[in-house]
């Protein structure tokens, strides 16, 4: 039932209460079916909020998410509310939060807030997102997390007035941030969750409303930021160096701090500036970042070497950062332990099945975290037992493919695997099915497989653990260091020769009497 409501702001209305929005707003609640002591404690959170809005001089029209927020944080010293002295948000004072709530939605339902009007039709698209979702194989708990995650961003974005066409990544994370007071039992969504649980399945159901024609909406995923003048690098480390993309915004970026600190003509660079800047920006990093800063120093510096931009002694000038080669021993477990990690995968289910493949391939292989995630059906050779991995510059190698390694493989790909239009050998569990994003997916899986086994407190807990097991324990069997060097696909044998030290036994034989020794 609609009922008409003749002023629509505050101004004019009498001592402080607009008793005719107020009248036709507990009308209304008693029209619905709502119960005398209901409809008593909506009406006294609804007279609050109007009290307060005439107190602040806003007008009706101008209520949005942030005035519903300002009231809520509001330290009341309203008239005429009984005596009360406390801030809106104590939980007791949650019900005037309520009558509030409910009084916007009843005004908003009676033109007197304007607002882009899109949230009903936009929770119908819910609808057909979340069942083009079940279809395509969520579960029910995916399910329920992104419906909840959706809508609450709609109804944030109808109470703040904005038009889904108009979200953009910096709505997004205003959204993470906001105050929350939304219906339901909420705090700041950033201090809930993280801000995936919000962001991807949004984005998500952005795409639909996109490929359904329903709604054009913006590109979503931002593009990388880049500084235009170190463009020119990128391409020459694309073409010279051979390396990631990953590796190469990370030249550039660094780069472009030192260069900021060293100015922009290459000409004026000397040994005692550069050595300078790094020792400024080597104070307070740990020893690993501040060689990748000498690293990104020196990859610059050679690039403009190459176009004749500085000379090309200034690449010696690089401070080198203190580090002690073989000063730490290569974390490792025992084969024994190893075996036993493999053996706690659940073999019943998909994702065990996936996983024993994987930590085989770790294991047997010593493959790197990137050279599974990048494996893909063209790189095994199942006649020639034979897998093509990618490693670092680039470098394709092809190393034996063990029999149970290969097996399992055979048995998570026709077992588990989904059936999707994927290359790529190893995919999420669950839906989407698409592969595994990252390095990042594979330290995780070893950090699960090492928990079930009960090493949860073993570091590191990625792939490296067990490359660096199966290079210990190839050692301690007699094996020579070229064929370890060989099977870990190091260009230098000194990078091999760390792992000598883990066979401890073997150093006992050779090892001096201690100087100080008194035995």
């Amino acid at each position: 039932m609609n009922h008409p409501i003749v002023p629509k702001t505050l101004s004019g209305t009498g001592p402080g209460l607009p008793i005719d929005i107020l009248g036709a707003f507990i009308e209304f609640l008693r029209a619905a079916g709502y119960s005398a002591s209901q409809t008593s404690t909506l009406q006294l959170g609804a007279r609050h909020f109007l009290t307060w809005l005439d107190r602040c001089g806003i007008v009706v029209e101008a209520v949005d998410d942030a005035v519903l927020c300002a009231f809520h944080r509001h330290d009341c010293l309203c008239p005429d509310m009984e005596g009360k002295r406390q801030k809106i948000r104590d939980s007791e004072s949650r019900k005037d939060m309520t009558g509030a709530l409910k009084l916007v939605q009843f005004l908003e339902d009676q033109g007197c807030i304007p607002h882009p009007g899109e949230l009903d039709a936009n929770l119908r698209h819910l609808d057909g997102f979340i069942a083009r979702c079940k279809e395509e194989g969520y579960g029910p708990d995916s399910l329920q997390k992104y419906r909840s995650s959706c809508q609450h961003i709609l109804t944030w974005l109808h109470r703040s007035r904005i038009s889904i066409t108009e979200v953009d990544a910096e709505t997004l994370e205003h959204f993470l941030r906001h105050d929350c007071v939304c219906p339901g039992i909420r705090k700041s969504p950033c201090l809930r969750d993280s801000g995936a649980r919000y962001e991807y399945p949004f984005w998500r159901f952005l795409q639909h409303l996109d490929e359904m024609g329903t709604v054009s909406v913006p590109v979503m995923t931002p593009e990388p930021e880049t500084d235009p003048a170190m463009a020119p690098f990128e391409a020459w480390l694309r073409r010279h160096r051979r390396i990631s993309e990953k590796s190469i915004h990370r030249h550039s970026r660094q780069a472009a701090m030192l260069v900021a600190d060293l100015g922009p003509d290459p000409r004026s660079y000397d040994a005692a500036g550069i050595r300078a800047v790094l020792l400024r920006h080597y104070a307070g990093v740990s020893r690993s970042f501040a060689g990748k800063l000498a690293g990104s120093m020196r990859m610059h510096l050679r690039y403009l070497a190459s176009t004749d931009r500085c000379s090309p002694s200034l690449v010696d000038a690089v401070p080198t950062a203190a580090a002690w080669r073989l000063a730490s021993l290569p974390r490792y477990i025992s084969p024994e332990e190893i075996e036993h990690v493999i053996a706690c995968c659940d073999v019943k289910s998909p994702a065990g099945l996936r996983d024993r493949a994987i930590l085989l391939l770790l294991a047997r292989l010593a493959l790197r975290a990137g050279d599974v995630v990048a494996l893909r059906f063209e790189d095994i050779d199942w006649r020639g037992a034979l897998v093509r991995v990618c490693g670092k510059s680039k470098r394709q190698e092809c190393l034996p493919l063990p029999q149970d390694a290969g097996d399992a493989v055979l048995d998570y790909v026709e077992k588990a695997r989904p059936r999707v239009a994927e290359d790529r050998i190893f995919l999420r569990a669950i839906a989407p099915h698409r592969p595994l994003a990252s390095r990042r997916s594979i330290t995780s899986i070893v950090g699960y497989a090492l928990k079930r086994a009960g090493l949860e407190e073993v570091r590191p807990q990625g792939a490296h653990l067990f490359r660096h097991s199966t290079a210990t324990a190839m050692l301690r069997s007699g094996q020579s260091m070229e064929t370890i060097s060989a099977l870990l696909r190091h260009k230098s044998m000194n990078t091999t020769a760390v792992y000598a030290k883990t066979d401890t036994s073997m150093l006992l034989e050779i090892a001096q009497p201690w100087i100080g020794d008194r035995s």
